[in-house]
């Protein structure tokens, strides 16, 4: 995992280093996620993962007047869980993201307030790192694994940069991290359903050095 996170900040320095302007950042928040319905047999769980902090490093440029686009990878902490009738089982896991996102900016270049909305796509990677429980309980809905499971990334979001001085900005934004739900990592057990869109809202607050 070191070595994928070192490498994907590689990726967006290197592209970041071709525009003219550009800025490099770091930011942290919280993830809130909307866990999807598990039916089986006239009986229904929520089965998703908790909300945990989440830390993102970015680079980005302005390409035109109200225009960006920026790299940018996600670790989040989000323990894998599932709950129904006031009973919950839950184990440790975590995921990793790596998109390029454009970015609709309102205002003019060099502005102090800077609105914008975001969207872009990439990749997310769910991983349980805990030890499955022998006997968890609700597992006649789902079974919480030690196992990873890489979907496709759709983001969208918004905030707003704010000049700190001659190079830094304040970044605060919320984005919405929206892939199909991971099956191999939170699996549901048959006759079990369970499947859909997974949403992951992070609001987070930053700081970026431009250049």
């Amino acid at each position: 995992m070191r070595s994928f996170a070192v490498g994907c900040f590689a990726l967006a320095l290197a592209g970041a280093c071709l525009a003219q302007q550009w800025q490099l950042g770091a930011s942290g928040g919280v993830g809130f996620y909307r866990n999807v319905t598990v039916e089986r047999a006239g009986q229904d769980a929520q089965a998703g993962f908790k909300l945990g902090p989440a830390f993102s490093v970015f680079a980005g440029q302005d390409l035109y007047n109200h225009l960006g686009g920026q790299f940018r990878y996600d670790f989040q902490l989000s323990d894998l869980k599932v709950s129904s009738g006031g009973e919950e089982a839950s184990l440790a896991g975590q995921s990793h993201a790596v998109h390029y996102d454009l970015l609709f900016l309102a205002g003019k270049r060099g502005a102090a307030l800077r609105p914008f909305i975001a969207v872009g796509g990439g990749v997310k990677l769910y991983r349980g790192t805990g030890a499955p429980h022998e006997s968890q309980a609700l597992g006649q809905f789902v079974a919480l694994t030690h196992t990873s499971d890489v979907k496709g990334l759709i983001t969208f979001g918004g905030g707003v940069r704010m000049k700190l001085g001659r190079r830094w900005c304040l970044h605060v934004e919320a984005l919405d991290y929206l892939t199909r739900f991971p099956t191999q990592v939170v699996t549901p057990v048959p006759p079990s359903k369970l499947g859909g869109w997974l949403h992951d809202i992070v609001p987070m607050l930053g700081l970026s050095i431009g250049f």
